[in-house]
């Protein structure tokens, strides 16, 4: 009798080690079926919550709830009868981007593209955040993250670039004063400018993007450059030991 309510217990045992596997398992692959939509592209989370609510979201052909919950790996769900494919895994990558190649996927002069530095599979998976001119090198960030591109190209939210300039002239401390201030070029006044100098070089940082701004800046106050190298978006600063051609994944809290 003893060895039968052991043996009993033994299963009783098993079968609740598999039951809370598989519970544990279905519970971490499920996410609300707003936030599936909202990190898939479709809409912000309220407005997904709308469409549920106006019944244009079905899940496995049956009108979705607000509440629900679905696996991305196995359910299909649709809005307003189109199949929402899952978000795919974010991609952060930094480049040391070289002279003598566009910011492009493809050139239609046939010029070398910094794209062409990645493995093919990365190629379609990516794109750049802001461009760096054909013989401007330095620091460029591809990625798949939309929201991430949105805020490092909008001026409106600030975000530090810094560049490495050399010049055919030695700067004056007025020149340096004026771009400092902001300078008048072809697209407007330019915000103030954060300036130094290192081993006759000159660091600038600004947030803004506008087309060659850098060498338009430069070339208002008298000075010529003969070398332009991004050094730092933000947080994520160009490695010393990263050479031109070079890229590593990064995260996305080494930029922000």
């Amino acid at each position: 009798m003893s060895f039968l309510l052991t043996l009993i217990e033994y299963h009783n045992r098993r079968n609740y080690a598999k039951l809370l596997l598989y519970f544990t398992n279905h519970t971490f692959m499920q996410e609300r079926i707003q936030k599936f939509l909202s990190e898939a592209g479709v809409a912000s989370r309220r407005k997904a919550e709308e469409f549920i609510k106006s019944g244009q979201v079905s899940v496995n052909g049956k009108k979705a709830r607000l509440g629900d919950k679905v696996d991305p790996e196995k359910d299909v769900v649709k809005v307003y009868g189109k199949t929402v494919k899952p978000a795919e895994k974010k991609i952060y990558l930094m480049l040391n981007k070289p002279k003598a190649c566009v910011v492009s996927k493809k050139d239609p002069r046939g010029r070398k593209t910094a794209f062409s530095f990645l493995p093919e599979e990365l190629q379609k998976k990516v794109w750049n955040v802001g461009r760096l001119d054909y013989n401007t090198e330095g620091l460029l960030i591809l990625t798949n993250d939309g929201t991430l591109t949105q805020e490092l190209s909008h001026p409106k939210y600030e975000h530090d670039k810094e560049y490495e300039v050399e010049t055919a002239e030695e700067p004056s401390e007025h020149q340096l004063e004026r771009l400092r201030d902001g300078v008048e070029i072809a697209t407007g006044l330019t915000y103030p400018a954060k300036i130094k100098t290192r081993g006759g070089k000159v660091l600038i940082t600004i947030h803004e993007g506008k087309k060659r701004q850098i060498k338009r800046m430069f070339d208002a106050v008298g000075l010529s450059v003969t070398n332009l190298k991004r050094i730092r978006v933000n947080k994520l600063v160009l490695p010393d030991n990263l050479h031109p051609g070079q890229y590593r994944a990064i995260n996305k809290a080494d930029i922000l």
